[in-house]
């Protein structure tokens, strides 16, 4: 399928919200993806006669710092915005109008984007890294984009890896905010408990989050405590520093 597949990209759209992909942070799964794609030479084709699919170069990380209301709650103005871009491309080519989306494609990683493309973009193929089923997220249509944290754009796989096993004298570890249900009764049970168990709340802040990453990388196990979210960095931050994911619940004899 690599040697055949074939997307269009749509060159409709001002910046920032289009064709500026956000390369730092939580958010920069979706930016990663739109700057590799836009500048694909394998995959992107000029032709749209020629493509099975069609990707919408948009930022939901974007959308909301340039449109979002500081404390309105309301996405209202996103959705129309996003409206808004769909008629003027379904009015300018015939490629939407045909499927009515359904072989259309978007990448997106803000926690409001389900909710955000739901409505006027509920057939397109959606790459989400919400992947919570209660705002939106379709099984077997949509899918599950990892989420991780970029902290250096010219160098994103900077510092990836951690200590040899021998050398990791921390059982596991966890530190985070107390999000949901899950997670203060991590800390009930563990918290100063154990030397070899490192449970924290949210750690102080250090430079680059040093603190938390020097942690992974020393750490055998590191807990994935779900929060309020479904999607959470720490699974691929967990990777990157080659810290095995534990699952939950850990016993007095491990």
């Amino acid at each position: 399928m690599e040697r055949t597949l074939k997307v269009y990209v749509y060159r409709e759209g001002d910046k920032p919200i289009m064709h500026s992909p956000y390369l730092l942070g939580i958010y920069a799964s979706e930016g990663w993806f739109m700057r590799l794609m836009e500048a694909s030479k394998q995959f992107v084709t000029k032709d749209p006669k020629k493509a099975q699919l069609c990707y919408l170069p948009f930022s939901s990380r974007r959308l909301e710092e340039t449109l979002y209301v500081p404390n309105s709650h309301s996405s209202r103005n996103l959705i129309q915005y996003l409206k808004n871009y769909v008629d003027m491309i379904a009015g300018k080519h015939r490629f939407w109008n045909r499927t009515g989306g359904a072989d259309h494609f978007l990448v997106a990683c803000h926690d409001g984007a389900p909710t955000e493309t739901r409505q006027h973009m509920a057939r397109c193929l959606r790459a989400l890294c919400n992947a919570d089923v209660k705002e939106g997220f379709v099984l077997g249509k949509d899918v599950s984009l990892p989420e991780t944290y970029v902290r250096n754009a010219p160098k994103p796989t900077r510092n990836v890896g951690g200590n040899r096993v021998s050398k990791r004298k921390t059982l596991a570890f966890f530190a985070g905010g107390m999000h949901g249900y899950v997670r203060p009764i991590l800390l009930q049970h563990w918290e100063n408990k154990n030397p070899a168990m490192k449970i924290f709340g949210r750690l102080p802040k250090s430079k680059g989050n040093r603190n938390y990453i020097q942690y992974m990388k020393s750490s055998k196990y590191c807990i994935c405590a779900k929060g309020y979210e479904v999607n959470s960095p720490r699974v691929v931050e967990a990777i990157f520093h080659e810290c095995a994911i534990h699952p939950l619940p850990l016993t007095n004899n491990e």
